[in-house]
């Protein structure tokens, strides 16, 4: 017996977590868009018709420093 792929390892984890709406394509680029946000961001995940359709990416930035209480 030889060593599993990586991508047979990930097709076993895929089929133990027992997904029922995400792919692993998907969830690895949900990820990376997690991955890519800053101090402060959220991740919208919009699904229709029981599919996921959209992720949308908010960032914010933070423009000023905040002072000390005096």
């Amino acid at each position: 017996m030889g060593i599993q792929s990586d991508s047979s390892q990930t097709n076993s984890l895929f089929q133990a977590l027992k997904l029922k709406l995400l792919s692993p394509e998907q969830v690895r680029h949900i990820d990376h868009v997690l991955a890519s946000l800053g101090d402060y961001g959220e991740v919208h995940l919009i699904v229709q018709r029981g599919e996921l359709r959209y992720i949308n990416k908010v960032e914010s930035f933070k423009v000023w420093k905040s002072e000390p209480k005096k």
